[in-house]
């Protein structure tokens, strides 16, 4: 619920923008699809159609389109502790309060941040109490922690760098996720459509060449479509680079035993490998994309030959008798 409450507002918005981006993108499809003519030509040498049972013909492909994001969201957790509850809801807030006022200089503004509470709890310690002969431990609360998730929404995606810097000089380190998204995503899965129509009837129309006219076939559809996100798409991997925080120890600090170096793991975006695909739009990935795909089946089955209407015709039976007289009379023979 809350993942759909960011999208939300992230569209909401923004929604003004939003549509000239896709209008944007609506011309840039079609330049798109005009390159990749000569690559559907080539293709067609490699048709993935094969023969099921009898004489049907099955033809599976399978479609991505890689799109940029026109909204961002970046979420991050804050924690504070203090001896009161007002106190720890004035330090949290504080630093919030800065965070805010220092995006403004990166041009984003107050409905672009939003503010969640997770939790407000108390903290516990023991306290021992002395007595003459004994003595005992009580539980008494000594202050109180306070998570909060704020949300910044943005739409230039570089500008993801300045908002990790700025909550750093707030305190604020975790960072939770980075989402993705579009105006109507439903757009793109009509234009795969779109291509995937004029691609079969390029198929089509090879076969006819060679003698296999499926255009007297009669044709069953199915189709299935999926999209990916950047964050599902991230691999782990270990760095070559050994790090060693010697350094940040001051000139005259030592330590008993030598700070060991660390072989740091990270992540980096992995996006849908292309080679599984007959189609693939937008090729150049130079940000985090959303991956559109779809897989489409086609099943060509002869159309049943007509069946032959075979009239009976019904001959009528007579007989007849020829008397000794020779006069001829007709039996009756019912």
């Amino acid at each position: 619920m809350k993942h759909l409450l960011i999208m939300a507002f992230a569209l909401i918005s923004l929604s003004s923008s939003a549509q000239i981006s896709v209008n944007n993108y609506r011309a840039m499809e079609q330049v798109n699809w005009n390159n990749y003519k000569s690559q559907v030509r080539n293709q067609l040498n490699q048709i993935k159609a094969q023969w099921t049972s009898g004489k049907d013909v099955m033809l599976d492909l399978n479609l991505l389109m890689n799109v940029e994001a026109t909204t961002y969201t970046v979420v991050f957790n804050v924690r504070q502790v203090a001896k009161t509850a007002l106190e720890v809801n004035t330090l949290i807030n504080d630093r919030i309060d800065t965070l805010r006022n220092n995006l403004k200089k990166h041009g984003l503004k107050d409905d672009d941040i939003v503010v969640e509470i997770i939790s407000q709890v108390p903290i516990y310690g023991l306290r021992t109490s002395k007595k003459i002969f004994s003595n005992s431990q009580n539980e008494v609360p000594i202050g109180f922690e306070i998570h909060k998730n704020v949300t910044v929404v943005f739409h230039n995606y570089n500008v993801l760098n300045d908002i990790v810097f700025e909550a750093s000089k707030s305190e604020i380190y975790d960072m939770v996720k980075v989402d993705y998204f579009t105006v109507n995503p439903m757009q793109y899965f009509d234009t795969l459509r779109r291509i995937v129509t004029s691609y079969l009837k390029a198929v089509e129309g090879s076969y006819d060449e060679v003698g296999l006219e499926l255009d007297s076939f009669d044709r069953m559809i199915s189709e299935k479509t999926s999209t990916i996100y950047p964050i599902e798409r991230y691999a782990k991997y270990t760095g070559l680079t050994r790090l060693s925080y010697d350094h940040l120890l001051d000139k005259n600090e030592t330590l008993s035993a030598p700070i060991k170096t660390i072989v740091a793991p990270s992540m980096y975006y992995n996006h849908m490998p292309f080679d599984q695909f007959d189609i693939v739009l937008n090729t150049e990935i130079i940000k985090p994309s959303i991956q559109y795909t779809m897989n489409f089946k086609v099943r060509y089955t002869p159309k049943p030959k007509p069946v032959q209407t075979i009239t009976k015709k019904e001959i009528e039976k007579r007989f007849f008798m020829v008397t000794d007289d020779g006069e001829i009379k007709r039996l009756d023979l019912d």
